[in-house]
């Protein structure tokens, strides 16, 4: 028999030195001709070659195998397989004796073995090729196997392939859009949200590009930051608008990344998408009302909950004299006069509790030292978390209006004064031209009572400004010469007019005065109700009704004296309507059922 090949490797040197003669194989020099030249072959061979021999499957192999054994090298040569293989054995054998007894070649890729080679089980990867060896007589002898093993291709693989789908995942259950476009902007990948944003389904995207969405005023700065980017390779983000298929704009924030391939050139384009069109309504909203704070004639500020302000625009300025540089970071109570010192630290207690100080007539300080009236309102400034951190305020100066109620103030009290006067004047005159016997004195105390009934009326009149007068404090009024228990008084709350006021006043002081010398108010036990209501209608009612009770039988007059007169007729033209008086044995009643319109109609709604 031939001596085998000289090798420098140590496998050639393990197989030359071992014992062959102690295994079924027997000594080197018993070898055939087949299995010498086997192992000659596969010494010299860089591929990893192991060897199974005869029914035992004793094993040989090279150096390059030697390494995918582990800690099973070197025991594993001259042995029999399944001795070193007996984990993987049942999964071995069928594959070695399918070569050995029926001289098939088994070959596969990426075959899976389940094999302990350093102390811990563990499933690894080869591709193999199991041929048979055969001697001079063509029959098989051995198994020669030339195994590759692709564990960590496989392993890689299937990381890659896991990482892969965990990514797919993503992109698929993403809050974010998504989308891949080859370099002619033809979308090639898109995910669930990415078409929400757009309104497209996923198959009407995969035959779109993206300029067919995208809004055309935002084309050109989009293919500018796309070139750049080719040029560069540096991404780029922009905002822009899509069109979405139902025709409505949306804005989104669009960040774009080159996809690039082994050499590093950029193949396809990938976009991160987010819908940015509440922020952008939310900008838009911000920049209005920055407008609006910037150009209002009104003071308004904002301050911290330490009461720091924050922000002044130019009324603000206008109005106390101080320049936003010179506010902003100051203390809000520069504002405050020595005598309001602690209402900044109330109005900020409210503000903590998330509460609207409704406007309020205060002063505040100017650059200047002098004090100006303003009409304040304060609000709670919220942050994006529903936090209380400061106060927004807003003054109108109210100079001019106080300056015009101050002489308002005066001007009616001089009037009223003057009327005092002229009603004084003419009683005088009354006095000195009537009341020379006692005929003439009882006309003087009536036509007295009469004027001072008049002055009450007028008194009622300055407190309303001259605008108007409530109808109860009007019958309260005329009726204050009185006992108050002798009175029955309801109705709903109703302004009457100047003239109305007068009106009025002085019917009820004719009526009172009738009452108390022939009525019910001449009697102890008399009784009078004065009620009134306001009927709906195409045109509201006002129905008016003096009712007594209670007193001496009433007959009714032989003659009309001037108190009725006046009552019928002044009621009448005033509040524009018709005035009854009928004479009820149980006691007079008036009635008066006005429209609405004169002496009453800047009341309806509070009637109402």
């Amino acid at each position: 028999m031939p001596e085998l090949a000289s090798h420098t490797n140590e496998m050639a040197a393990l197989i030359s030195g071992f014992d062959w003669a102690a295994t079924s194989l027997g000594p080197k020099s018993a070898w055939p001709p087949c299995l010498t030249a086997a192992v000659d072959i596969m010494l010299s061979a860089r591929a990893q070659i192991v060897m199974f021999w005869g029914e035992d499957f004793v094993a040989l192999y090279n150096d390059a195998y030697a390494p995918t054994i582990g800690d099973k090298h070197p025991h594993a040569l001259g042995h029999p397989a399944r001795e070193n293989w007996a984990e993987l054995w049942n999964d071995l054998e069928p594959l070695l004796r399918s070569v050995l007894h029926d001289g098939q070649t088994v070959v596969a890729k990426d075959r899976p073995f389940y094999i302990e080679r350093y102390g811990y089980p563990e499933t690894v990867y080869f591709d193999i090729s199991y041929s048979p060896v055969r001697d001079a007589d063509g029959k098989v002898l051995g198994v020669f196997c030339i195994v590759n093993e692709t564990t960590e291709r496989v392993r890689s693989e299937q990381i890659l392939r896991e990482s892969e789908e965990r990514i797919r995942a993503v992109i698929s259950q993403s809050a974010t859009g998504m989308a891949q476009c080859e370099l002619d902007g033809r979308f090639i990948q898109v995910n669930g949200r990415f078409c929400e944003i757009v309104g497209y389904s996923e198959t009407e995207l995969l035959g779109m590009r993206m300029d067919d969405i995208t809004y055309p005023d935002d084309l050109r700065e989009n293919r500018r930051l796309f070139e750049t980017m080719m040029a560069t390779g540096e991404n780029f983000e922009i905002e822009k608008r899509y069109i979405r298929k139902d025709g409505s704009l949306v804005w989104v924030a669009n960040a774009v990344s080159g996809l690039r391939d082994g050499s590093g050139r950029i193949q396809r384009v990938a976009g991160v998408v987010t819908d940015i069109t509440e922020r952008k309504q939310a900008q838009q909203i911000e920049r209005r009302l920055a407008a609006i704070i910037a150009s209002s004639d009104d003071a308004i500020l904002s301050i911290d909950l330490n009461m720091v302000i924050r922000s002044w625009n130019t009324g603000a300025e206008r109005l106390y004299g101080h320049s936003a540089e010179e506010a902003v970071g100051r203390s809000v109570t520069m504002l405050l006069p020595d005598d309001r010192s602690e209402e900044e630290t109330t109005i900020l207690a409210r503000i903590r509790a998330g509460q609207r100080v409704e406007p309020y007539e205060t002063k505040r300080r100017c650059r200047n030292g002098e004090l100006v009236d303003v009409l304040l309102s304060v609000s709670p400034i919220y942050d994006t978390y529903g936090r209380i951190v400061g106060a927004s305020k807003t003054a109108h100066d109210i100079s001019a209006k106080k300056e015009a109620e101050r002489l308002q103030t005066v001007l009616v009290g001089e009037l009223n004064h003057r009327v005092k006067n002229v009603l004084a004047t003419v009683m005088a005159i009354a006095r000195q031209t009537l009341g020379r016997d006692d005929v003439d004195k009882a006309s003087v105390e009536t036509f007295e009572a009469r004027l001072s009934s008049m002055a009450r009326a007028h008194d009622l009149l300055i407190h309303g400004q001259w605008e108007q007068a409530e109808l109860t404090a009007v019958i309260a009024q005329a009726l204050s010469p009185y006992p108050k228990d002798r009175f029955e008084i309801s109705g709903p709350a109703i302004k009457l007019a100047p003239r109305a006021v007068v009106s009025i006043s002085l019917a009820l002081h004719e009526l009172a005065t009738n009452a108390a010398k022939y009525g019910a108010l001449s009697v102890a036990d008399g009784r009078v109700a004065i009620t009134w209501s306001v009927e709906m209608g195409e045109t509201d009612q006002l129905k008016l009704r003096w009712q007594e009770s209670g007193g001496p039988v009433v007959n009714t007059p032989t003659r009309k004296g001037f108190g009725s007169r006046l009552i019928e007729s002044l009621l009448a033209a005033e509040l524009n309507g018709k005035v009854h008086v009928s004479y009820e044995p149980s006691g007079l009643i008036c009635e008066v059922d006005a429209a609405a319109g004169i002496g009453w109609d800047q009341a309806r709604d509070t009637a109402k």
